[in-house]
């Protein structure tokens, strides 16, 4: 089986109250994230694990937000040597827009979506339209999966919903064990719940990822990819940013 690396590219920063990533807990506290695509280094094919978005499109959609950009898409794949036609797979771990905001340049690539998870993105309940937006959803290729599933020997999706209806995370085989991208939106704290949490709540283990359409899903499937994962990446970390890659 082949062993792979895991570059995160990351492309712009926002600011979010700290409770979108601990339900719960910490309100009122501001934390700068990451806004992250992940290239799988060392497979046959190109594949990327989101695509991210640019500061000015979240801000179109959502803004009320702070955002800015690191660098951009392409100048980000051009460090791999790499341009965005050059990309052959697409995980997508949700569509909300702040993960698909360049699969569109992507003209090659297969989008891999849970089938649920397109479903709902093409009719989406009220509560999270603005998240779907219907205009950056033409012109993929997706390539609709039912459950887990492996998309090239050593790489795997999860089913791991309550984020969305069909939010996937993707297991990766790397010389230092599995690593899992988490398809939920969450930062490493959402996995370390504090004493004064477990005085309260004793049988949390975990924080329920905040954003949610199914809170009970959601605190499920954190709870499955912290127990499968030798290697955990929140998909959202602040530490990211230091991280050239993983392992």
């Amino acid at each position: 089986m082949n062993k792979y690396e895991i570059v995160p590219l990351v492309l712009a920063n926002i600011e979010v109250e700290k409770s979108k990533m601990t339900y719960l807990a910490n309100y009122g506290v501001k934390v700068n994230l990451p806004v992250v695509s992940f290239y799988i280094k060392g497979a046959a094919q190109n594949i990327l694990v989101d695509t991210g978005a640019s500061a000015e499109l979240m801000l179109q959609y959502e803004p009320n937000q702070a955002a800015c950009d690191f660098q951009s898409f392409e100048e980000a794949l051009g460090k791999q040597g790499l341009k965005p036609e050059d990309i052959d797979i697409v995980i997508q771990t949700h569509l909300h827009h702040d993960h698909i905001g360049h699969t569109a340049k992507c003209k090659n690539a297969k989008v891999i979506v849970q089938e649920e998870e397109l479903r709902f993105a093409l009719a989406p309940h009220p509560l999270f339209a603005a998240v779907y937006p219907i205009e950056l959803l033409k012109g993929m290729r997706f390539y609709p999966v039912r459950g887990d599933t492996e998309i090239v020997s050593g790489v795997r999706t999860l089913l791991t919903p309550g984020h969305s209806p069909g939010t996937q995370s993707v297991a990766i085989e790397t010389s230092q064990g599995t690593a899992i991208i988490t398809g939920f939106c969450c930062i490493e704290e959402t996995f370390e719940v504090t004493t004064e949490t477990l005085e309260l709540s004793p049988k949390w283990l975990i924080y329920t990822p905040g954003c949610h359409t199914d809170a009970l899903a959601a605190f499920d499937s954190a709870l499955k990819v912290k127990g499968l994962a030798d290697i955990l990446i929140p998909n959202h970390e602040p530490a990211l940013k230091d991280r050239e890659t993983i392992p």
